[in-house]
């Protein structure tokens, strides 16, 4: 055998004299094994070839050899004993060298491999990979640490079991670089101890106070355990901390209320406003603002102390006081008296009718008045407050509705954008009755009441079909990109009864001045609108052939739904197939002939010359077209499976995409997943809308899904936030604080955020535009 060949010379030169180290053991070169022998097992020169690459190559070959030994480890123990053997392989990029798009170590790497490798690799980074990254965190060798925070930052929520000994770095590391790296990890995969975190506010380093404040700013819920750190907090120095500390005492909740949260939220106030109002520096965007949220928390033990606030001479300081006595409601009914008095305060009076209404008084009459009497004021910004009043003190203030209403026809610029946003809060029913009012609007001078009028009628839906015509006439003058992009949204949500805007969204894909993003999100509007549009069709056609390939892309799959599809269309989506530079444009056409069935079935022997081609994903595109073109496209269900089990990353991506249109199955939830952990964003966002086609099945995905919503690419955010509305309650409730906090941020497009939560059950109680 020839594994005994090298015998001879191993033999020869331990004979050697002199004391040297041990020879190293012989190495085996073994017979390659006859198929069927060892079912399921790794050849391990396969094996080792690749470990060698993903040590010491980068880039692509590396990412190459990731991919491979994730494959290899999901059946195959000894490659996951090797991999977790390289979590402890000290090869780095050297200090200071980590990155938050490239692999920088090979601990990192293999880290990388294991958690793509399904549940087995999963089991084997808890079992054993965590014990050698709990162990790199301590390393006496800086960059060993460093590499190591970075790698757990990579796997993310996964190593969550790590994040105690992580927020020991982060606390005690003497490298303040160190530091950093472990507290974006500890941000990537969650805090297990908030109340450490917390008293991190009250720590000697102003680096790990501000990364602390960082994280505890960012967390959707917070232990009632952790506040008497965060109230201490409120009395430092930097604003920064302060609003942290109250910003982690607000997702505390009213279970963390407290005597000294609620004085200390005041001794923050009286420390960061100033004395005086002061026009030029004031902001009623100010940060500082989180306390008077924190004071809502705190509920009837915040009233006592906010008492003496009244007396501040900072007008701004007594608006949100009262407002936030309002906001308590009928907790705060002691402060009625003090409340009562402030209606002779002409800064606050008309906040002060609101809080009135919502802490419970019954006698609302001299409030009311004061309203009313608001309106015929000649200041545009009395008006405007008593708009904001009227939708607030709602059914109270009813009688005054038609008193807002009038404002759509204002002079004033700020007073019709204020009226269009208040029909935004109607009821359904009743804001339908002002869809022509919004449709005149539709050409107001100011971009900002058009968008407004935008988010409004889209909020309305297929009701504000009446002024579809409008929307679409000012989509032909339309300058402005963002309200352009907003009608173009508003289009959407009315659906097929926005025929006539058709006029006004096709020429938009031959304006070389639009933007790409404007000229896919038309394409979309088009194919729903009306898919069976000669105009339609035709702007599609020109899409196909602009020079952006995402513009491309985009046409490619809209061409497919169209119905009919015109000769002209399926021959553009033929001559893409064949000849476009793109790979991932020549796949949007197979896709799109995909999509079509049989109305694209002349296309035929072109799909079989590239089905037997050499780019992966797009004959894989064409192998499913090749089932669809016969005329069912979901009896291509066991080629599009075959994909999602490919060694190939394209192939995978295209599978998980490609299963929204087969129909996937509960069975698909485990690949669907195990792609959602790919590193590449088209993966990630097929896989999202795959597993939310399956509603309630998908229930072992919805994890990830959450996970998803803070992806680094909006695409794969909002893919997973529609799929959360998709699976619905009570499966996909866990998704709502981390939907709540996308809201927040501006993260994911609002009405898509708004839309999963209605479906989650999570009312509208306000007005989206």
């Amino acid at each position: 055998m020839r594994q005994f060949l090298l015998l001879g010379l191993m033999v020869l030169v331990s004979a050697g004299c002199g004391k040297k180290p041990a020879p190293a053991p012989p190495v085996v070169v073994e017979e390659p094994l006859a198929p069927g022998d060892v079912p399921g097992a790794v050849e391990p020169s396969e094996r080792d070839s690749l470990i060698a690459t993903l040590k010491t190559k980068r880039g692509e070959p590396q990412r190459d050899a990731i991919d491979a030994l994730a494959v290899m480890a999901e059946s195959d123990e000894a490659t996951r004993d090797a991999l977790l053997e390289l979590l402890r392989d000290r090869t780095t990029a050297g200090a200071g060298k980590t990155h938050p798009t490239q692999i920088t170590s090979t601990r990192e790497a293999a880290a990388v491999a294991l958690s793509r490798a399904g549940p087995k690799g999963e089991a084997a980074l808890k079992d054993k990979g965590f014990q050698a990254l709990r162990e790199g965190l301590f390393d006496k060798d800086p960059a060993i640490r460093e590499h190591t925070a970075r790698t757990i930052e990579v796997l993310g929520p996964t190593a969550k079991p790590l994040a105690d000994r992580l927020l020991n770095v982060c606390a005690e590391d003497k490298d303040p670089r160190i530091r950093a790296v472990a507290f974006d990890a500890l941000d990537a995969i969650g805090v297990s101890d908030v109340p450490r975190l917390a008293a991190l506010l009250n720590n000697k380093q102003p680096d790990v106070q501000r990364r602390a404040a960082e994280i505890i700013s960012t967390l959707p819920e917070v232990s009632p355990n952790a506040v008497p750190s965060l109230a201490r907090a409120l009395d430092d120095d930097d604003e920064v901390i302060r609003v942290a500390a109250a910003s982690g005492i607000i997702a505390a909740g009213p279970k963390g209320a407290s005597k000294e949260a609620a004085a200390n939220l005041v001794g923050a106030i009286k420390k960061g406003f100033p004395p005086q109002f002061d026009p030029k520096t004031a902001r009623l965007d100010d940060p500082q603002l989180v306390y008077f949220t924190a004071l809502t928390k705190q509920g009837k033990l915040a009233v006592a102390p906010m008492l003496e606030l009244f007396k501040h001479k900072n007008k701004l300081v007594r608006h949100f006081t009262v407002q936030t006595l309002g906001e308590i409601g009928k907790d705060a009914k002691e402060a009625a008296p003090a409340i009562r008095e402030s209606l002779n305060d002409i800064d606050v009076s008309l906040e002060a009718a609101v809080a009135l209404y919502r802490i419970g008084e019954e006698d609302l009459k001299q409030a009311l008045d004061l309203v009313q009497l608001a309106f015929s004021s000649a200041d545009p910004e009395v008006v405007l407050a008593a708009i904001n009043a009227v939708g607030r003190m709602a059914p109270a203030a009813k009688n005054l509705v038609p008193e807002v209403l009038k404002q759509l026809a204002s002079p004033s610029p700020y007073l019709r954008y204020a009226a269009v946003g208040f029909v935004g809060t109607q009821d359904p029913k009743e804001a339908e009755k002002q869809v022509p009012a919004l449709a005149q609007l539709a050409s107001d001078e100011q971009p900002l009441i058009r968008r407004r009028v935008g988010l409004v009628l889209e909020k309305l839906g297929p009701a504000a079909g009446p002024a579809a015509e409008a929307i679409g006439k000012g989509l032909v003058a339309e300058k402005d990109e963002g309200v352009r992009d907003q009608y173009v949204d508003t289009l959407v949500a009315i659906g097929p009864a926005a025929k006539p805007a058709v006029v006004g969204l096709a020429p938009i894909l031959s304006d070389s001045s639009a933007s790409t993003l404007s000229k896919v999100k038309v394409i979309n509007a088009l194919i729903l609108v009306d898919p069976g549009s000669k105009e339609a069709a035709a702007a599609l056609v020109v899409a196909a052939k602009d020079r952006d390939p995402y513009v491309r892309k985009a046409a490619a799959i809209a061409i497919g739904k169209l119905n009919p599809l015109p000769d002209d269309a399926r021959a553009v989506l033929v001559k893409m197939l064949k000849s476009d530079s793109r790979a991932d444009v020549m796949s949007a056409a197979a896709r799109g002939l995909a999509t079509a069935g049989a109305k694209a079935k002349a296309a035929k022997s072109d799909l079989e010359v590239i089905a037997a081609g050499e780019l992966p994903g797009t004959a894989f595109w064409a192998k499913v077209a090749l089932v669809a073109v016969e005329g069912d496209i979901t009896k291509a269900g066991a080629v599009v499976r075959d994909g999602l089990m490919s060694r190939n990353a394209n192939v995978r991506i295209a599978a998980a995409e490609a299963l929204s249109l087969v129909g996937p199955a509960a069975t698909d939830v485990p690949a669907l997943v195990k792609i959602s952990r790919e590193s590449l964003s088209p993966g990630k966002e097929g896989a999202a809308r795959a597993l939310g086609q399956l509603g309630s099945a998908a229930k072992e995905g919805v994890p990830r899904l959450i996970e998803l919503l803070g992806d680094r690419d909006q695409d794969v955010r909002t893919a997973a936030a529609e799929a959360l509305g998709q699976i619905g309650a009570p499966t996909a409730a866990p998704a709502i604080p981390k939907l709540k906090d996308a809201l927040r941020g501006q993260l994911i497009p609002k009405p898509v955020v708004m839309k999963a939560l209605d479906r989650l059950g999570v009312k509208d109680d306000g007005p989206r535009a």
